[in-house]
């Protein structure tokens, strides 16, 4: 599903930043801002606010006082029949001074947690939303997820040189709307490169990984995911086969498909699962390849294995592969669905497929990570749906 919506920096784009706002008494709402609010509700747009509040990691007020202010903004928009669907904040602050707060942390932005975590809740893809700020943070953070960004306070000069740049969140929600009423999609930026500087610290790059591959997650609407297991988890009842492909990192992604697809899916559920990967065999394959192409090695399996109402699982980063695009074809022509797990732009691979999960990302290491979490989750995903409550509780996944 493709749901669009609005993620708000608070402090300088909804209420005033007057700096560290931690107590109700020093909130002041920027004219028309929560009229601007109203607006992108009576549009159906989901609204969330993503703000990073140092404050508390800095001692200088407490998780309670954040949650009085929001609750205060609150009242304060219902009475002006305005609503926030969703709020999150960030109180973790490297530099804080109270320990419980004095860390890194991937909701603090521009890292992308609070943006994953709106997505899960209000079901919106990131990249066809808007993220609206007045800091380099907010502009950070809308293209580490493929949003629109939209920066607010700007001066004239502003305005001038940058067609996202607008004086306050009212001018913000004039675009927006006109940018929805005409049907654009709202992403317009392609994430930034990861890595784009070279790190001479192994911490620091292993946690901006993680960033980058939590980011490259959360582009995923999570309406593919239950596409992509209802796809499965049919075929799996009807005693339908499954096969899996890809070429190279992707191939033992395809092959580690069939271990957990077969092996794991059975513990506990009795599920006797046909799933078979056609990159293990490297006699055929290579068979294949030497007398008919290697552009053939998999549509030339299935051609010979897979029947109407089988699936197929291809596994391809470019999404560009000859062969997996045979593959794909081949199944269209002849009544086998299709789930592509693809990255970078998709390829071809992501409008053959019948369910298409892209991974947003331009790193290799990271889009086949994402693949191999989307392999585990979907065999669990099935796994646990087919146990009680108490079997879930109790057995290992």
């Amino acid at each position: 599903m493709t749901r669009r919506g609005v993620l708000l920096d608070r402090d300088g784009t909804i209420i005033v930043d007057s700096g560290y706002v931690g107590a109700v008494e020093d909130v002041v709402f920027i004219d028309g801002a929560i009229e601007a609010i109203a607006r992108l509700n009576a549009a159906g747009l989901p609204v969330a606010v993503v703000t990073n509040q140092a404050g508390v990691a800095r001692g200088m007020y407490e998780l309670a006082d954040v949650e009085l202010v929001q609750k205060h903004m609150v009242a304060e928009l219902a009475r002006m029949g305005a609503r926030v669907d969703a709020w999150f904040f960030c109180p973790y602050h490297p530099d804080g001074v109270v320990s419980a707060f004095a860390r890194t942390s991937a909701d603090r932005k521009p890292a992308p947690g609070m943006a994953i975590a709106a997505a899960g809740v209000l079901d919106l893809d990131l990249t066809a939303c808007w993220v609206v700020g007045d800091s380099d943070c907010d502009v950070d953070l809308a293209r580490a997820v493929g949003a629109r960004p939209i920066r607010v306070g700007a001066d004239r000069a502003d305005r001038e040189q940058d067609a996202n740049a607008v004086a306050d969140l009212a001018a913000a929600v004039d675009l927006i709307l006109a940018e929805h009423a005409a049907g654009q999609i709202a992403s317009a930026a392609v994430p930034a490169a990861f890595p784009a500087h070279k790190y001479r610290d192994a911490g620091c790059f292993a946690a901006e990984y993680s960033s980058e591959l939590a980011r490259a997650m959360g582009t995923v609407p999570p309406g593919r995911f239950e596409s992509a297991a209802g796809l499965l988890d049919r075929a799996y009842k009807r005693g339908s086969t499954v096969f899996s492909c890809g070429n190279g990192g992707s191939a033992s992604i395809a092959n580690h498909f069939q271990c957990d697809h077969v092996k794991g899916v059975r513990n506990g559920t009795g599920l006797l699962t046909r799933v078979q990967s056609l990159s293990t065999n490297v006699e055929i394959l290579s068979a294949i390849a030497n007398d008919n192409g290697y552009e053939n090695v998999f549509d030339y399996q299935l051609q010979s294995h897979a029947r109407p109402g089988d699936v197929l699982v291809a596994v391809s980063s470019s999404g560009r592969s000859p062969n997996i695009v045979r593959a794909l074809e081949w199944c269209r022509e002849n009544d086998v669905e299709t789930v592509a797990l693809t990255g970078f732009t998709g390829g071809p691979a992501r409008e053959l497929a019948t369910v298409s999960i892209h991974v947003d990302s331009g790193n290799y290491g990271v889009i086949e990570d994402a693949h191999q979490a989307c392999m585990h989750l979907l065999a669990q995903y099935v796994r646990q749906a087919m146990m009680s409550d108490d079997d879930v509780s109790t057995q290992v996944f």
